[in-house]
Order: structure tokens, then C-alpha cells, then sequence
């Protein structure tokens, strides 16, 4: 070692500059983007913001590195091998990724650092493979103190950086602008620490033939160093640019989901989304109909389940219609099952909905039992008599129109009976119409009890009813026309009154079939006319006078 010599370089603190702002905007650029981690869905876009971090963060050591190494003369010839630069750039940027990842994933303590320490030795072989990269005329060599310093800086600093991006990633509240830029300072001018701490560490000996030269010149250091910077900061930029145009893309598609998220959640229509059968969610409305105080009640649990059983098929068939057809499934009504195992009637309708690129189903649906009994009692007002609650003659004929499409076997028949009470309107004028009315209620449950079971007993009008009879031998006509007289002729109790009526009948039997409803019903009218002509309280077979 007698014949060599200890060569001193110099730093140009513009270029030394130049690399602590490199450092410091980089590591400001990569905190911004972690927060990116931890809003987004693992995917493409989640993918995307790792890569960009890495980038930002590892093309910046390199820079600094780089720009630092310019910034060091020794006033010789220097040369670099152009494998050993490539490697110095990829490693930071693959450590850092790793790095990264281990962050994105884990939460545990020993993997924040297990995270810092592949980040720390990213830093470590980038920098002193860098200097490997070099070709000088010198034999370079290590102080272990300073190296041993360098690598504890690296280490430390690293962790400290990730603690740093795990509170950014899991506390927004820590999200603000002088708290990332103080932290990026900090991390800026530790992995810079380092840097310079390394080339403390590094001697250069030569042969006792060299001789120092002028002081250098920085212009052509300068040039390539700001070229650089401008290229690294250009990509920063771009990222940074990238990652906040993507945060005012979210902010107004989170502003647009909160206001649709507070639509469903106050809307009155019962709203639901399911996964391949499996509720995901259920508003306040739906949870009402179903019964539900909580939604771990609904959410997790199979949709069918809420489906009454008979309607299990066909809401399968709608659903593989619907994603056959990629279209939403028409109003139907069914009944679903509520908590407490009762029945409610709705109108549901459901169509196909992606939601983080997984195909859902949105149902929408509302209790409507309250209008299927008024389309119930409407029907049954419009078909009934609102008084004695027997069909009326629109349901009558209508129940005479498909009797008269089955033709019974002979001797077997189709007849029709019209039935009027002699003397009611003296006990409407003698009693009055509550009495009437009670009386009329009393023949109607008589006459229903005198028929066979599948006979319609109708009320057409006043005192004025019908019976209908289906399938049943001639003989047996006449059999319940007696029984009606023997059954209407006995005394009725009303208002702790006797009151006694008589009915007169008339009897159409269907013996030609061209003949229709309308027919039956005039000529058993006729029979009955034809029976009080013969005294009353008696019954009259249609004939022709």
C-alpha cells in the first residue's frame, strides 16, 4: 500500500441539493398513492397503485443515487457497466413493490417489518451496486464503521417509512398535507443519509503516478444531472397528476354512491341485493316487511328462504331469464316469507346489476296485502250480493254459462230454479227493513243448507233468488223444490216476532242444448209466475202455455 494513494473528491452542492429534493418529492409522491391501497379493490386498479407507489418510490433512490454520484468528483475518468446501472434501477423499484405487497396484505407488526427490511436492502444493494458499477482507474475500499452506519440508516429509515405508510393506509384522519410532507422529508433525507453515509464509507486509492488536476467542471454534471431530475420529476408528476385525477373520479363517484346509498336507505320500496342467491343487503323497508330487526337476519342468508315454496320455480326460471337475457325481470306478485313464519303478498321485480365486476341481483319489492283485499273485496262486491253475501246474477250466469259446456250424462240434467218469497213486502211494511233484511239473510242460509254441496243458491234481486243445479236426475229436481217449500214454510223468529212466508218456484230444466243461460233463466221466471197463478207456495215446471 506504500505506492498508493488516498484520492479526495468533492461535492457540488447544487447536484447534492438536486438529489434530497429527488428523494423528498418521491417519497412525498409514493405516501400519496399508498392511501390508493387502501380505498381500492384488490384487482387491476389495486395492482396499478402498487406498481405506480414502487415506481415513484424506487426511479427516485436511483435518481438520488444517481444524481448524488454526479454530485461526488474524484476528478478522474469515470465509466459505468451498463448491467450493473440497469440492476441498480430495477431493485429498488422490485424491493419496494415487494415491499409494498407484504404492506397491502398483512397488518401484523412483524410484516410491517419483515416490509422496511426488504425495503432497507433494496436501498442497500442499489447503492453499493451502483458503486460496483463503476469504472475507475482506483481501487475503491470500505470503512466497515461507516458501512455499518449506512446500513443501520437504510434499515431504520425503511421502517420507518413503512410505519409511516401503514398509519397513511389505515388512519385517513392522518391524511393531511403537512403530515405527509413532513414525513416525506423525513424519509427523503434518511435514504439520502444513507447515501452520503455510504460514500463516507468508500475510499479510492490510486498509483503515486496521479496527479490532481484543475477543479473540475461541473457544466457537463449539471447537464446530465438536471436532465435527470427532469426526467424523474416528470415522472412523478405524471403519477401524482394520475393518482389525483383518480381521487376526484372517486370522490364524485363516492359523492353519486352516498346519494344513492341514502335513496335506498330512506326509500319506502323495500330494496335488496343478492349473489348468487345469498343477500348481500337489505334496506330499512325491506327489513320491515320481512320481519327483521337486524340485518344479520337477512344479509348472509339464501334469498329463497324468503319465498313461499310454490313460488320457488318460477323465480329460478326469472332469474336465469333475466342473466340470459341481461335484462330486468317484469313485476310479478308472490308472497314471501317473513321472520316469524307468516305470509305476506308483494309485487317484486329484480334485474342484474354488477358490482365490483361480480354479476348481483337488485330486487325491488313492496308489500301489497293490503291491496289484494281490496281487489279481493272488490271482486267479491262485484260477484256478491253485498246483503246475504251469495253470488249475484253476474256470477250466476256465469256459473250457468260453464255448466251448459258439460253435457250430463242421460237421465241426468241441467236446471234452474227461480225462487220469489210471497208476503215479504208485508213484512217489510209491517216490520220494517231490518226485519227484511233479517229474513232474507235467514232464506239464504236455509236454501244453501237445502242444495247439494257444488249447487250455487244466488240472489238476483229483492226477494227474488236463484239455484242452480248440475248433473242431477229429473226426480231429484222436484225432490229439492219440495224441500225448499217444506223448509221456507216454517215460521222464522225475528225481533222475537213469528214471521211466516211461502215461496213460489219455477223450474227450468236444459233439454235442447242450443239453448242458453239467458233462456233457462226467463222460462224458470216464467214457471215461477206460473206457480203463484196456481196459488203460491207451491213450484212449477216450465211449460209451454
Amino acid at each position: 500500500m506504500d505506492n498508493m494513494t488516498h484520492i479526495y473528491g468533492e461535492h457540488h452542492l447544487i447536484l447534492v441539493v438536486f438529489s434530497i429534493m429527488i428523494a423528498i418529492c418521491s417519497s412525498y409522491t409514493a405516501l400519496h398513492l399508498v392511501s390508493r391501497l387502501r380505498s381500492s379493490e384488490k384487482g387491476l386498479m389495486r395492482n396499478y397503485w402498487l406498481i405506480a407507489a414502487s415506481i415513484s418510490l424506487g426511479s427516485g433512490i436511483w435518481a438520488m443515487h444517481f444524481i448524488g454520484m454526479l454530485a461526488f468528483d474524484i476528478n478522474m475518468d469515470i465509466q459505468y457497466n451498463p448491467l450493473l446501472v440497469v440492476a441498480s434501477i430495477i431493485l429498488p423499484v422490485m424491493t419496494s413493490f415487494l415491499a409494498f405487497y407484504t404492506l397491502s396484505q398483512y397488518i401484523l407488526r412483524r410484516y410491517l417489518i419483515v416490509s422496511g427490511t426488504i425495503m432497507g436492502i433494496g436501498i442497500l444493494l442499489m447503492h453499493y451496486i451502483g458503486m460496483k458499477a463503476m469504472i475507475v482507474k482506483a481501487e475503491i475500499q470500505y470503512d466497515p464503521l461507516w458501512v455499518s452506519v449506512s446500513v443501520l440508516i437504510a434499515l431504520s429509515s425503511t421502517n420507518i417509512a413503512v410505519q409511516l405508510f401503514a398509519i397513511f393506509r389505515d388512519n385517513p384522519v392522518y391524511e393531511k398535507l403537512w403530515t405527509k410532507l413532513a414525513s416525506a422529508i423525513l424519509l427523503g433525507t434518511s435514504i439520502s443519509g444513507m447515501h452520503y453515509t455510504g460514500l463516507k464509507a468508500t475510499t479510492f486509492l490510486t498509483t503515486f503516478d496521479y496527479h490532481q488536476n484543475s477543479p473540475p467542471d461541473w457544466s457537463e454534471n449539471n447537464s446530465l444531472a438536471i436532465s435527470i431530475v427532469i426526467i424523474i420529476l416528470c415522472i412523478q408528476l405524471f403519477i401524482f397528476i394520475s393518482r389525483y385525477m383518480d381521487q376526484k373520479t372517486s370522490l364524485k363517484i363516492i359523492e353519486s354512491e352516498e346519494r344513492y346509498r341514502q335513496l335506498v336507505e330512506l326509500s319506502p320500496i323495500a330494496i335488496g341485493i343478492h349473489k348468487a342467491g345469498v343477500f348481500t343487503y337489505i334496506n330499512p323497508a325491506g327489513m320491515k316487511i320481512l320481519g327483521a330487526n337486524t340485518l344479520d337476519e337477512v344479509v348472509g342468508k339464501n334469498a329463497l328462504s324468503f319465498i313461499h315454496p310454490s313460488y320457488h320455480k318460477i323465480v329460478k326460471e326469472r332469474l336465469k331469464m333475466m342473466f340470459e337475457n341481461k335484462a330486468p325481470a317484469a313485476p310479478l306478485e308472490e308472497k314471501m316469507m317473513c321472520m316469524d313464519g307468516e305470509t305476506v303478498d308483494v309485487e317484486i321485480m329484480g334485474l342484474p346489476i354488477t358490482i365490483h365486476g361480480q354479476e348481483h341481483v337488485q330486487i325491488f319489492f313492496q308489500d301489497i296485502t293490503e291491496r289484494k283485499k281490496m281487489e279481493e273485496m272488490t271482486h267479491h262486491f262485484a260477484y256478491h250480493d253485498a246483503l246475504t253475501g251469495l253470488p249475484n246474477r253476474r256470477l250466476f250466469e256465469e256459473h250457468l254459462l260453464k255448466a251448459l259446456l258439460v253435457k250430463p250424462a242421460d237421465p241426468r240434467v241441467t236446471a234452474v230454479m227461480f225462487i220469489d218469497l210471497d208476503g215479504f213486502k208485508q213484512v217489510n211494511d209491517t216490520y220494517g227493513h231490518d226485519a227484511g233484511d233479517a229474513l232474507l239473510n235467514m232464506v239464504a242460509e236455509k236454501l244453501t243448507r237445502t242444495v247439494r254441496e257444488g249447487d250455487v243458491v244466488a240472489r238476483l234481486a229483492g226477494d227474488e233468488f236463484t239455484v242452480l243445479l248440475t248433473d242431477i236426475p229429473k226426480q231429484d229436481v222436484m225432490g229439492i223444490a219440495k224441500k225448499i217449500l217444506d223448509v221456507l214454510g216454517l215460521p222464522f223468529i225475528i225481533k222475537n216476532e213469528s214471521i211466516r212466508i211461502t215461496p213460489s218456484i219455477g223450474v227450468s230444466l236444459h233439454l235442447n242444448e242450443s239453448e242458453d243461460g239467458h233462456s233457462l233463466i226467463r222460462k224458470a221466471d216464467t214457471a215461477m209466475y206460473q206457480a203463484k197463478r196456481a196459488g203460491k207456495n207451491t213450484y212449477r215446471i216450465y211449460r209451454e202455455d
